[in-house]
């Protein structure tokens, strides 16, 4: 058995090799192990600015991991791991948003009349300009949202940006031009209301 623990986050992610019941760890267990160390707190904190949930964010990057461990053999080029992470990451932020979508409209109909009684959140202080760019940023469109999350967060090239999405250079380069227009119009708009 595999057990790998992140200490920064407490979570453990243990995983049964049915190849391995001897108590020397295979390659590949030392090799997931190593991705793990290495990747697990930046790949939470990617899929925690896709999806706004830390807990959702672990979720989403344990089960990376599971497919990715069980799915080893499959892997043509195994020091290429990281990027299939970091798209099963990705993809699993966009299949946990779509339930979230659906489940969103299910939690709508059934609260109707509690929301009429709601009238907003204001306690009429200035939000920390982190705050304001990240609540922009979590308003963009899934693909606008990934690309820029990605390239100015993860810090990647818009060549990695595109490897990961699955798309070439250039939607990258359109997603992230039309989410720095959105971006600006919104925090400009902002400002001036404040």
């Amino acid at each position: 058995m595999v057990r790998l623990r992140n200490v920064d986050h407490g979570s453990t992610l243990a995983l049964t090799s049915l190849e391995t019941m001897t108590d020397q760890p295979s390659r590949r267990d030392q090799q997931i192990v190593a991705l793990f160390d290495e990747h697990y707190a930046g790949l939470c904190r990617l899929a925690s600015l896709l999806l706004g949930d830390r807990a959702a964010a672990e979720e989403v990057v344990q089960d990376a991991f599971l497919r990715t461990y069980a799915g080893w053999r499959r892997l043509r080029q195994p020091d290429r791991a990281r990027w299939y992470l970091r798209a099963a990451v990705v993809n699993g932020c966009r299949s946990r948003g779509r339930r979230r979508v659906t489940e969103d409209r299910g939690n709508r109909s059934a609260w109707v009349a509690q929301s009429i009684t709601g009238s907003g959140s204001g306690d009429g202080g200035d939000p920390d300009d982190a705050f304001v760019v990240i609540q922009a940023v979590r308003a963009l469109p899934p693909r606008q949202r990934e690309a820029v999350v990605l390239r100015y967060y993860d810090d990647l090239s818009e060549a990695d940006v595109a490897t990961v999405l699955g798309c070439s250079v250039g939607t990258v380069k359109s997603q992230l031009s039309k989410a720095r227009a959105t971006l600006a119009r919104r925090l400009t708009e902002g400002r001036a209301e404040q």
